[in-house]
């Protein structure tokens, strides 16, 4: 995959975020990729998100997904003693 990035430390990132989602169009689509007008490639903090919260606890499922951020969500209303 050829990608022009700012920091090379983010092409990994990239990469993992872009072979879990399936397509680079549909992680920009996501708002999980931004790329400026000279084509320069970031994670977004939601691309970023996704990958800390969803890839890395293994959630296969948009239904496992959306748990995760309600159990997430409600946590952080409704914090435990």
């Amino acid at each position: 995959m050829s990608q022009n990035t700012f920091d090379i430390g983010s092409v990994r990132q990239i990469d993992a975020l872009v072979k879990s989602v399936g397509r680079l169009e549909e992680c920009k689509r996501l708002g999980f990729i931004f790329e400026d007008p000279q084509g320069i490639m970031s994670l977004s903090t939601a691309g970023l998100g996704y990958l800390l919260s969803v890839e890395a606890r293994g959630i296969k499922s948009l239904a496992e997904a959306f748990a995760a951020g309600y159990e997430c969500a409600h946590d952080v209303i409704n914090p435990k003693d």
